[in-house]
């Protein structure tokens, strides 16, 4: 039974990270790196870094797309 309960936690968060793009644990106070499976715009990604880098009293600017699944945003301070 425990087992099982392990397997659909599992199975429902893959589903969930297929959904959207997550960023990763690379992020931190001076960039977010994002995992993008869905094939979100730039424009939409931009908004989520932005609120990412925002809890660091940051702005997001568009580093580079290393692939077209790993997008990378630096976090600047607000000028």
């Amino acid at each position: 039974m425990k087992t099982n309960i392990y397997l659909l936690i599992t199975l429902l968060s893959l589903g969930l990270v297929g959904c959207a793009a997550v960023f990763t644990d690379a992020s931190d106070a001076n960039q977010v790196t994002y995992i993008n499976s869905n094939g979100e715009s730039i424009e939409q990604l931009t908004g989520n870094a932005n609120a990412y880098c925002a809890q660091y009293g940051k702005t997001a600017s568009y580093r580079s797309s290393d692939t077209q699944f790993v997008v990378v945003f630096d976090c600047n301070m607000k000028r």
